[in-house]
């Protein structure tokens, strides 16, 4: 009797944790960028006696884990990445138990769409009024969250709305463990980091690819270190020199265009490129079904049902006058060895991917992959947040019937071995033709790429062609371990690197 109060009480303390829905928050709030990932506060009480805590950020077809030590405390509060969209919601419950109650958090009010001109920006400072008054967010210029230095996020993840960071740190206050390894990947995928004070990118022990060549730029009379890396850029600025400038908001905002505008003296056309995912995204059409090779014990199982059909009941008329009891040993025998065909293992469902991969400055690349999968495969992807070695971020995209489909962002990959020699954009052209009739040579096969490249290759084309840049175009290897799929017939089908050109000067 006393163990079972005891096991019920236990069982009490288990369901009595609860989200508390008035402090957990978007810290981005009251801006956020559809379709992004954004840093979510989420606040649990009642976690008295409670070791581990289990945390889901889940949204249609994607649902990301991470486990908290809670170490007996009574509330915890945790950041995780939730998506900014209608759907998804957070879980909370203790590992073993029955106790999940989905939350469905409140999405910010203020959406930031991309644009060339207005970046989307989060500012890290010891001071963040100071922070504040130093660049402020100013309707049509910027758009800025405002977060302690020593909260820097440890998970680029965490990051994944915002086209820039800005770095206030003037008195070398030492960012958290994992915090530069945050700032590579985000600047491999094509982000920029802009630093006023101390900064040294590479931490013992993390192995970080090496930056591009250093460049030193000015900036309205303020002179800048530049470091390419990959896609992205990290821009460093010291602080006394900020701090002289006539205004240090115009500076820093002047380096964060510089990137995204690739060093011209004017905004691209169209929207920007961002780690939102396309509403038309670059999946060739799906290959047929491949045929089922027979095994050996197929064939076994067919000649053993050939002869038990075709000889017993020829003997069993020969040498018995009763033939319903061989009728019936007929049947069982049968019936067995229909029982061991469906032990046979079936055809794996079949997995569709191409890869655009992201190269620019330095020892480093990142990678987008497209995923086209059957539905009998699975309609969610897991990731660990918890996983060192793990740091991609999937999302859905729109699909075909019978089929789900996610893109799939790879920070810090190596940079790709070339099938053939690059091709040049400049102007809309690739040498003597439009990007457009380039495209339609790549689907006939009359150029470098192969006919699968080339939904990639037309994709890519038709969405930034129009902006004004120039960047190489290269059919590359598969990157050996990008991603890996279980239980899945996996199919390559594409991969480009596109690298963009930055104007001279």
């Amino acid at each position: 009797m006393r163990l079972l109060l005891i096991l019920l009480l236990f069982a009490g303390a288990l369901s009595a944790q609860t989200i508390d829905k008035d402090r957990s928050r978007f810290l981005t709030t009251p801006n956020g960028r559809t379709g992004s990932y954004a840093p979510y506060r989420l606040v649990v009480d009642g976690l008295g006696g409670v070791e581990t805590l289990k945390v889901r950020s889940c949204s249609p077809g994607v649902t990301l884990t991470r486990e908290v030590a809670v170490g007996g405390v009574d509330r915890v509060d945790i950041v995780l990445p939730v998506l900014v969209a209608e759907g998804s919601y957070v879980v909370a419950s203790v590992p073993g138990a029955d106790n999940e109650a989905p939350f469905q958090p409140k999405l910010p009010t203020r959406r930031i769409e991309p644009d060339y001109e207005r970046p989307y920006i989060a500012v890290f400072s010891t001071d963040p009024l100071y922070a504040r008054g130093v660049l402020p967010s100013v309707p049509g210029t910027s758009v800025c969250d405002y977060f302690e230095l020593g909260e820097f996020f440890t998970d680029w993840r965490l990051l994944d709305g915002y086209d820039a960071i800005v770095i206030f740190n003037p008195t070398d206050v030492r960012l958290p463990s994992g915090s530069q390894r945050a700032i590579a990947e985000f600047c491999s995928l094509g982000g920029t980091a802009v630093v006023a004070g101390s900064f040294a990118l590479g931490e013992q022990s993390v192995g970080l690819p090496a930056p591009g060549e250093l460049q030193v730029k000015t900036f309205r009379d303020v002179q800048a270190r530049r470091f390419g890396y990959g896609a992205g850029a990290i821009y460093r600025f010291g602080a006394d020199d900020l701090r002289r400038s006539r205004s240090a908001q115009l500076v820093l905002l002047d380096a964060v265009l510089d990137q995204a505008w690739y060093g011209a003296a004017k905004a691209p056309a169209r929207e920007p490129e961002t780690r939102l995912a396309p509403q038309h995204p670059p999946l060739a059409p799906p290959l047929p079904p491949a045929d089922a090779t027979p095994t050996p014990w197929f064939w076994a199982m067919a000649g053993a049902l050939l002869l038990v059909c075709g000889l017993v009941p020829g003997v069993a008329s020969r040498y018995l006058k009763r033939t319903w009891p061989v009728q019936l040993g007929l049947l069982a025998l049968c019936s067995g060895l229909g029982g061991l065909a469906m032990l046979q293992a079936r055809p794996l469902p079949t997995v569709e991917l191409c890869v655009l991969m992201h190269t620019g400055e330095g020892e480093v690349a990142s990678g987008r992959v497209f995923v086209n999968a059957e539905e009998s495969w699975r309609n969610t992807l897991f990731v660990n947040l918890d996983d060192a070695e793990d740091r991609s971020l999937p999302r859905t995209l729109p699909s075909s019937p019978g089929w789900n489909s996610w893109l799939i962002d790879m920070p810090l990959m190596n940079p790709p071995a070339g099938r053939a020699d690059a091709v040049t954009l400049r102007y809309g052209m690739i040498g003597d033709d439009s990007f457009r009739d380039f495209g339609t040579k790549a689907h006939r096969g009359q150029t470098k790429f192969s006919t699968d490249d080339a939904f990639l290759v037309d994709w890519w084309l038709e969405t930034n062609a129009w902006r004004g840049r120039s960047a190489e175009l290269m059919p590359v290897e598969w990157p050996d371990g990008a991603v890996r799929f279980d239980d899945a017939r996996v199919v390559t089908r594409g991969a480009i690197s596109v690298t963009a050109l930055r104007e001279a000067g």
